[in-house]
C-alpha cells in the first residue's frame, strides 16, 4: 500500500509541474518577414503611447468588481506584453472575441476573459457613446466571425481574414463608431492596436502594468 501510495503522489507531482495551461503556448505562430516588419511597427507605436492613456477620472474611484476579468459587453481590452500586442472585445466576465494565430482553431474564437492573469500590461477601454444596443450588437459582429482564419496582412476592408485589432475596429465600425479617427487619406494598410487606444473614441477606464 506504502509502494502504492508512493507511486501516486509521484504522479500527481509530475502531472502537477508538467502540466501546460490551455494557452501557454501563446505567440509561436511563425512569422513572415513581412508579418514581423508589420509587428514591429505596431509594438513601437503602442509603446509610444501606452503611458499618456491613463484611467479617465470618472473612473478613477471606482473599485474593480472583479480581480480575475476585466470589462463588461462591448469593452474593449488591450495587451502590451503579447510578443503581438493584442486586441479583444469583451463579451462578458466570462468571455472574450479575439483573432490570434494560437488560438485552437487558428483564428477567431471565445477565449476566457482571464486577461489579469494572462498579460501583466493592460488597459480596458469603452467606447464613447455607444448604447446597450450598440454593444451588443458590436459583439455579434465580432461572434460571427468565430472560426474565420487568422491574417496579419489582411486589408483592413476584407472581411474573411482578421487580426485582433481590425475585427475589433470592423466590429465597431458596423455600429457607426470608427475607432481608428484618422482620415482617410492618412491611414494606412491597417488598423493597428495604438490606432484604437489613441482613438477619441475610446475611453480608459482600467489600467494594469
Amino acid at each position: 500500500m506504502k509502494r502504492f501510495m508512493a507511486f501516486f503522489m509521484a504522479c500527481v507531482l509530475c502531472l502537477t509541474f508538467t502540466a501546460i495551461p490551455a494557452f501557454a503556448a501563446e505567440n509561436e505562430h511563425p512569422y513572415t518577414d513581412e508579418e514581423a516588419a508589420v509587428n514591429n511597427e505596431q509594438r513601437s507605436e503602442l509603446r509610444e503611447m501606452w503611458g499618456n492613456h491613463t484611467v479617465d477620472s470618472r473612473y478613477a474611484n471606482v473599485p474593480a468588481t472583479c480581480s480575475t476579468s476585466i470589462g463588461s459587453c462591448g469593452d474593449i481590452l488591450i495587451a502590451l506584453d503579447s510578443i503581438t500586442d493584442h486586441v479583444g472585445i469583451v463579451v462578458d466576465a466570462y468571455t472574450v472575441i479575439e483573432a490570434h494565430p494560437d488560438n485552437p482553431n487558428g483564428g477567431v474564437d471565445y477565449r476566457d476573459n482571464d486577461w489579469p492573469s494572462r498579460y501583466n500590461r493592460i488597459k480596458g477601454m469603452s467606447v464613447d457613446g455607444a448604447t446597450e444596443d450598440d454593444k451588443s450588437n458590436a459583439v455579434d459582429y465580432a461572434e460571427l466571425q468565430i472560426g474565420e482564419p487568422y491574417d496579419l496582412l489582411s486589408g483592413r476592408w476584407t472581411t474573411d481574414k482578421w487580426y485582433c485589432s481590425k475585427l475589433v475596429w470592423r466590429a465597431w465600425y458596423e455600429q457607426g463608431f470608427d475607432l481608428e479617427g484618422r482620415n482617410l487619406e492618412l491611414r494606412g494598410t491597417h488598423v493597428t492596436p495604438g490606432d484604437i487606444l489613441d482613438s477619441p473614441l475610446t475611453t480608459v477606464f482600467h489600467s494594469q502594468g
